[in-house]
């Protein structure tokens, strides 16, 4: 198989198999909210904590002191801060609050460690079982299942061999400096030839740890032999390692690319999307097909405009019969949501401090509409989605993530003047807000499949179909988000500034 022929059976991952080899990456992305958890734990735990002891309070109160008349363009003069602001903010920051927060990001560091390898081995399945012509969801599923350890095996090999790669830094560094008899200019050359040494060290190490998750799954390896296996690549097949090498550039540098002007634009999510759910299937579609010369079989696919209409209009109904077939998915998640809004707005509230927003409503929502536009469904929806699919372990990071957005939302209106909170808020989010529950109900439903599957109540088949399904719900709730965001982007301003006056 030549390069080309992997690059289009790369791309055809998604132009002919979307709705196969999308919930896997979805979900791959939705395993990121697992690792989330123990941080956003101890955010609520430091939140109650500086709730309790009053430090939370203080800053609220001495915040509202604030003249309202000094702030202009978003600024404050530094003469009308009142004093002692500055002392109350730093108590926020106890040993305790620290100490939890520390933990949590620990225990987010570790877990992350762990769930990575498993949504690697779930997608490079992916899309190796449909090269096969198998379902791709169970593939991902019974993948990740069997080869995850393999995969935590090659990321800790990959740390080691970059750790060595590190050594040249160190050890010219050092030497620079113990030449440099305080001059400095022999260690800050040290440095450099260090540095430049590492670099090239480390690209070789990815280089040749590139095709390591693909011998494991297309030739059943372990770690250790599939490294071995990915770094004779190279010289087993130069051409189709330099074609590799040429397509990861390029796919690098439409990243980037997309990232630099959706950010430039003010929307920035799309990268997420583009970055983290469309180009990752199209190259580990195509590194797959490449490394086992293997073809993506032809699947014929109706006109656009039909695949359209089935894709959101199919989403619609799906979405329709969840609500009324998973009641308790769904209140379970509004009441999540809800919880958390009542805490943050109990901590803010008793406070009476109410923050006005200065200057033309419309600022708040960006310089450019259509830009905010465009961040703001693509953004709801992967929230959406990420609550969706992380759900599936056991529904626990659904329920600390929906608790965490109606906590923001709930204390942020405890603090600003509540009328204007409520004309900045309501339009939109009457669409919204029911749209990020109703993601959050799909990650409970998720999560009482995965706990069916952990009791050996069902098996993998009623798993992908599960996943299978949320996806198609997902897409219904797209029509939803793109009103949302486009009453947000364009009406609510207007409306806010009619109530307010």
């Amino acid at each position: 198989m030549n390069v080309s022929t992997a690059l289009r059976a790369g791309g055809r991952m998604l132009s002919e198999y979307s709705s196969s080899v999308l919930p896997v990456y979805l979900l791959a992305t939705g395993l990121s909210g697992v690792a989330r958890v123990p941080m956003l734990l101890a955010v609520f735990a430091a939140f109650a904590l500086v709730s309790l002891d009053g430090s939370l309070g203080r800053v609220l109160e001495i915040a509202g002191e604030v003249d309202v008349g000094a702030v202009e363009d978003g600024s404050v003069n530094p003469d009308a801060i009142p004093p002692g602001l500055g002392d109350a903010v730093m108590n926020l920051l106890s040993p305790e609050v620290l100490a939890l927060l520390g933990l949590g990001l620990l225990g987010s560091l570790l877990l992350s460690f762990v769930v990575s390898p498993v949504a690697n081995a779930a997608s490079v399945h992916g899309v190796f079982g449909l090269l096969r012509g198998d379902d791709g969801v169970r593939a991902a599923l019974l993948g990740a299942r069997d080869d995850w350890l393999s995969f935590l095996g090659i990321h800790l090999l990959l740390l080691a061999a970059l750790a060595v790669s590190a050594v040249p830094l160190v050890l010219l560094g050092l030497l620079g400096v113990a030449l440099s008899h305080g001059t400095g200019v022999a260690g800050v050359l040290g440095v450099l030839a260090g540095a430049l040494l590492s670099a090239l060290l480390a690209l070789a190490v990815l280089l040749l740890f590139a095709f390591a998750e693909q011998a494991v799954v297309v030739d059943g390896l372990g770690a250790v032999a599939a490294v071995r296996r990915s770094a004779a690549f190279p010289f087993r097949r130069p051409a189709d390692f330099v074609g590799y090498v040429a397509v990861a550039l390029g796919a690098l540098l439409l990243t980037g690319g997309v990232a630099f002007v959706a950010s430039l634009g003010g929307a920035a999510r799309v990268s997420s999307l583009v970055g983290a759910v469309l180009v990752p299937p199209v190259l580990d579609g195509f590194k797959t097909a490449l490394y086992d010369e293997r073809d993506l079989p032809r699947r014929e696919t109706p006109p656009i405009g039909d695949r359209l209409r089935d894709a959101y209009g199919g989403g619609l109904r799906a979405l329709g019969a969840f609500v009324r077939d998973h009641p308790l998915a769904n209140v379970a998640s509004a009441v999540c949501f809800a919880g958390g809004l009542a805490g943050g707005w109990a901590a803010t509230s008793p406070y009476a401090v109410e923050v006005p927003i200065e200057g033309e409503i419309s600022a708040v929502f960006g310089a450019f509409p259509l830009a905010t536009f465009v961040n703001l469904a693509v953004n709801n929806w992967l929230v959406a989605a990420d609550a969706a699919y992380s759900g599936v372990a056991f529904g626990v990071p659904s329920v600390t993530s929906l608790a965490f957005n109606g906590l923001i939302v709930g204390a942020l209106g405890g603090v600003f003047d509540s009328q204007l909170f409520v004309a900045l808020v309501v339009p939109h989010g009457v669409i919204e807000v029911p749209a990020l529950v109703l993601g959050g109900g799909i990650g409970l439903w998720l999560g009482g499949v995965g706990l069916r599957v952990a009791r050996g109540r069902t098996g993998a088949d009623g798993l992908a179909a599960a996943i299978r399904h949320a996806y198609r719900v997902l897409l219904g709730l797209v029509p939803l988000f793109v009103v949302a965001a486009f009453v947000e982007a364009f009406l609510t301003p207007q409306i806010a500034s009619i109530i307010v006056g």
